[in-house]
């Protein structure tokens, strides 16, 4: 059912063998937890698939289309929720002309080194062309909408300089 299918399912069950478990999650169903249980573990379960569906949520909210999308080479969650930080970091600091590599690495309390081979690693961007790549992006948005000029824009994404922001775009 589409319109209940965003609804977490975890089937509490005193049904414990091997087919019923398949079968409970071959219907559909997020978690399949055994009586007697532990409170703990179904709070942890209900906590990991919330988490895992605001994440996605996130992931997918952030990419407008395919051609805007940056790539990435994440290949689990935990990648995921860094390039989703480090992004939503630049954004919060969009206007800020200040913001650099320093503050973004501090921020996600890692060293400038071990920051950038991670982003490097993940994104195939240094840090600092990463920056302006997202920057870049919301400038792309902006233009689009055609409610600012180009010195307004410039000023919005943190490009102190109109006539820099102008060779950098192009």
């Amino acid at each position: 059912n589409l319109e209940m299918s965003h609804i977490p399912v975890l089937l509490l069950t005193a049904l414990g063998d091997e087919k019923n478990m398949l079968e409970g999650l071959k219907t559909g169903a997020d978690a399949y937890i055994i009586k007697p249980f532990s409170v703990g573990i179904l709070k942890a379960t209900v906590k990991n698939i919330l988490a895992n569906r605001a994440l996605l949520r996130l992931v997918y909210n952030s990419i407008e289309d395919k051609e805007q999308s940056l790539p990435t080479n994440c290949t689990n969650t935990l990648d995921w929720k860094f390039i989703a930080s480090v992004k939503e970091c630049i954004e919060n600091n969009m206007g800020n002309s200040d913001f650099n590599v320093d503050m973004l690495s501090s921020q996600h309390h890692m060293s400038r080194t071990s920051f950038f081979n991670k982003l490097k690693a993940l994104t195939g961007y240094a840090p600092a062309d990463y920056i302006r790549m997202i920057r870049l992006q919301h400038a792309a948005k902006l233009l689009k909408q055609g409610e600012y000029t180009i010195t307004e824009i410039a000023d919005m994404i943190g490009f102190s300089d109109a006539k820099y922001f102008r060779e950098v775009f192009k």
